[in-house]
């Protein structure tokens, strides 16, 4: 990254701090100071509330009708509130619970309409067991708003209690509500609305809670399922933090009243699903941003942030309430810092969908926002408290969040697809190319060999035949290199297709002894053959090539001491092993030395050769269907073993097994060219294509079809249902020629116009596998074709 690039990036970096400084200054103790000082008034120095009408919320805490809020002594009880009111100056409508727990407002009314049943809503769960005091002209009840809303008689709705109070037409009232807390608590919004509007009120937030909870549901349990299907480590921390923040929202809504009757007193589960929040997402955006330990000071910004939200969210459970609400501010606010600087520095680097991932942080700054407004917003200045949906908005503004995050995931999904296509058609393309030069490589090979041989007499002097002969042996590992590049090409195309027999391991061990005798001497390490007696069911071809890499591989890397080749019975298989005493393979690189890109560098040991005699290790492995193992100590040396199956009992160990029936292929092309490519192709490999006109039509046919092959056009004028097409997969190869990347349904394979040979000629060999046969012979077209044989040479 660049200086301007640094430069603006640190721009914005200040800028985020300072615009979270800005918010817990607003949101810190100041906002809990006195907004009056007036002594409490008299009844005659505010206007009593007139009840008029029934669809409206009348709202208690204001200047015009109440007292504001009185702090009340210990020794004073509310039955004594009329009485006895206390001789102290008000707080206005913002009460210091820090320094007062207890607070009383004076209210009058005059019900001026024909409605009787009334309820008085206290918004929020931060106030204790909130009291109501009525007094009318039949004397005065006290009504509490208990937690438990099915027992008490209070109605918990989604931000707040209400209990109903009877107040009869045409008479005055004085009320006296009584708030408690012992900690900092939100503005309360104290309202009186008819029995009738208030259900109507109570549903419709209802309603809108719940349905922003579903919503946050279905992106929970869509993250969930993307990640099953994935495995993309994103979307389990986007789907463990939309949790998260979700059950830390239901915390403050109606849910924990309901279920387990709790007071507002925020605990230490409280406190730790806070942190456990902040962790989750963390942990979303430094794997989404793929922060690794390479990524420089944003991968120690990132576990500094960590450590430092979880020494806090154990301390939390120890300490104050007070203490843990400034150390979770301070803490968010370097979660903030680190999460926004480092999407900011990879949208200037990267661009496209980063910069709607930073879009998605965003949302939770206008949370903090809206936590400041409420706390420092019109409600403080004014002379009346309104009420605060500020419960509901947070599920919404998270709805948001999750949104934009959704997109940015799906638009990265998009750009791994399209790096996956890429890598796909490069691959296709290697394949091709090593295929489509094999002749004109081999040529040139072919030609050095004979005129190094005309060349020899021509050699004079010591100094010239030391010349020669490093020519030569340059010449040979050169051409053991291609014949091993060769090789690996076949096998990945899927040209090389196994021959199944009895092989004899004695007479195997024997060969691969003889011919590594010699080069063993010349390093100086002792070739040890265990022979034995049994017999295997393998190809004898590909499985001696298999053990020649192995051993070839284990005397390369071996300076001193000894290299064994054995076998062992396990039950109804024998597992062949070659063990060495060489430098040894470490742990991180155990599946490294299978990759054709990687080459082992243990010790400093430099070997010759192509280094791709392991990769095609793993190829003829899979191919043959022996599994492979390794068991290797750093310094001390390495096992590679092989599986192979035991002959059956009964049958003999030379004469080959009965040749499988060929497959039979099925050809649905509406494009009467690609119809005589195809059948060409099949021709040569001395197969007989079917034709039909129609993909329904070859389906509705009796013929014993084991590959189907078709265009787009005919694919998509079938109207095949995915049902049927899954129960002819059973027995059937189903494979559409098309462009790369064009969505088939289930079960259909894509082959590629640009490696269409290749792909075909994989495709064959998958459907013969899957015949059922007694054994394997010789296929059609493969055994004929010389080229197709792997070399036995060492690589």
């Amino acid at each position: 990254m660049n200086g301007p690039v640094l430069l603006q990036s640190s721009r914005a970096i200040s800028a985020i701090v300072v615009l979270c400084v800005i918010v817990l200054l607003l949101t810190g103790p100041s906002a809990q100071a006195r907004s009056s000082g007036n002594i409490l008034a008299t009844d005659s120095q505010w206007t009593p509330l007139e009840l008029s009408v029934t669809d409206t919320r009348y709202s208690l805490a204001s200047l015009d009708h109440s007292s504001g809020f009185v702090p009340v002594p210990d020794n004073l009880a509310l039955e004594d509130a009329l009485g006895q009111p206390p001789q102290d100056e008000t707080f206005g409508l913002t009460p210091n619970f820090r320094e007062y727990s207890r607070y009383w407002l004076y209210t009058n009314l005059r019900n001026r309409s024909d409605n009787r049943d009334w309820m008085l809503h206290i918004s929020n769960f931060g106030f204790l067991d909130p009291r109501v005091l009525v007094q009318g002209e039949d004397g005065q009840v006290i009504r509490t708003f208990s937690n438990n809303g099915y027992q008490a008689g209070t109605d918990i709705n989604t931000i707040g209690r209400a209990v109903r109070i009877q107040l009869e037409p045409g008479q005055d009232y004085r009320l006296v509500v009584e708030l408690t807390a012992y900690k900092a608590a939100w503005q309360p919004y104290i309202g009186l609305m008819s029995d009738h509007y208030y259900q109507g009120w109570k549903i419709t937030q209802d309603l809108a809670y719940k349905t922003a909870v579903g919503i946050i549901l279905g992106f929970i349990l869509l993250g969930l399922t993307c990640w099953l299907v994935t495995w993309e480590t994103p979307f389990w921390w986007a789907t463990l933090s939309a949790l998260l923040m979700l059950v830390y929202h239901l915390e403050h809504s109606s849910l924990p009243a309901l279920l387990w009757q709790s007071s507002y007193e925020k605990n230490g589960f409280f406190w730790a699903l806070m942190f456990a929040t902040m962790l989750s997402q963390l942990a979303f955006a430094g794997s989404f941003l793929g922060i690794r330990r390479g990524s420089g000071r944003w991968y120690y910004a990132f576990a500094g942030a960590m450590v430092v939200t979880a020494i806090l969210a154990v301390a939390s459970q120890v300490l104050s309430f007070e203490a843990n609400m400034r150390l979770a501010a301070l803490n968010y606010l370097v979660v903030a810092v680190v999460v926004l600087g480092s999407g900011v520095c990879r949208v200037r680097s990267e661009g496209s969908y980063y910069f709607i991932y930073l879009l998605g942080w965003f949302p939770m700054v206008l949370s903090i926002l809206q936590v400041a407004w409420v706390v420092q917003g019109p409600g403080s200045s004014s002379g009346e408290i309104t009420a605060s949906y500020k419960m509901i908005h947070v599920v919404y503004i998270q709805i948001l969040h999750l949104l934009l995050h959704a997109v940015a995931l799906v638009l990265r999904l998009r750009a791994l697809r399209r790096e996956k296509l890429k890598a796909e058609f490069l691959s296709l393309a290697k394949s091709r190319f090593i295929a489509q030069s094999s002749h004109d490589l081999a040529q040139p090979l072919h030609s050095m060999s004979v005129f190094l041989e005309y060349l020899k007499p021509y050699v004079q002097g010591q100094q010239g035949q030391k010349i020669f002969h490093r020519l030569r042996h340059t010449h040979r590992q050169m051409n053991e290199s291609f014949r091993a590049i060769m090789d690996l090409g076949k096998l990945e195309s899927g040209v090389i297709r196994p021959e199944p027999r009895a092989v004899r391991l004695s007479d195997l061990f024997s060969r691969l002894e003889q011919d590594y005798r010699v080069l063993a001497r010349e390093k100086g390490l002792q070739l040890s053959v265990c022979h034995c007696s049994l017999t295997v069911f393998s190809d004898p071809v590909l499985l001696e090539r298999l053990l020649h890499n192995l051993l070839s591989n284990a005397i390369k890397y071996t300076d001193q001491g000894k290299v064994l080749v054995g076998c062992r019975r396990q039950g109804q298989a024998a597992i062949l092993q070659v063990l060495d005493t060489g430098c040894g393979i470490t742990d991180h690189a155990r599946e490294q030395i299978f990759d054709i890109y990687h080459r082992s560098a243990g010790g400093d040991t430099v070997a010759e050769g192509s280094g791709i005699g392991l990769s095609i290790v793993r190829h003829l492995a899979d191919l043959l269907d022996h599994p492979l193992s390794l068991a290797s100590t750093p310094g001390r040396g390495s096992r590679f073993s092989v599986t192979v199956p035991l002959l059956n009992e009964g049958a003999t160990d030379t004469k080959p097994l009965r040749q499988a029936p060929a497959p039979v292929v099925a050809l649905a092309f509406t494009d009467r060219e690609l119809v005589e490519t195809v059948s060409g192709y099949l021709r040569r490999w001395q197969q007989t294509p079917v034709v039909f006109d129609s993909l329904g039509q070859a389906l509705g046919s009796d013929a014993a079809i084991t590959v189907l092959l078709c265009d787009q056009d005919s694919l998509e004028r079938s109207i095949l249902s995915m049902e049927q097409a899954r129960s002819v997969a059973q027995s059937t190869a189903l494979a559409c020629v098309c462009k790369p990347g064009t969505p088939l349904p289930e079960s259909w394979t894509a082959l590629s116009p640009h490696a269409l040979p290749v792909q075909l000629r994989a495709l064959l060999n998958t459907a013969g596998r899957r015949q059922p046969a007694t054994a394997a012979c010789r296929s059609t077209g493969i055994a004929d074709d010389p080229s197709h044989v792997p070399h036995t040479a060492p690589t």
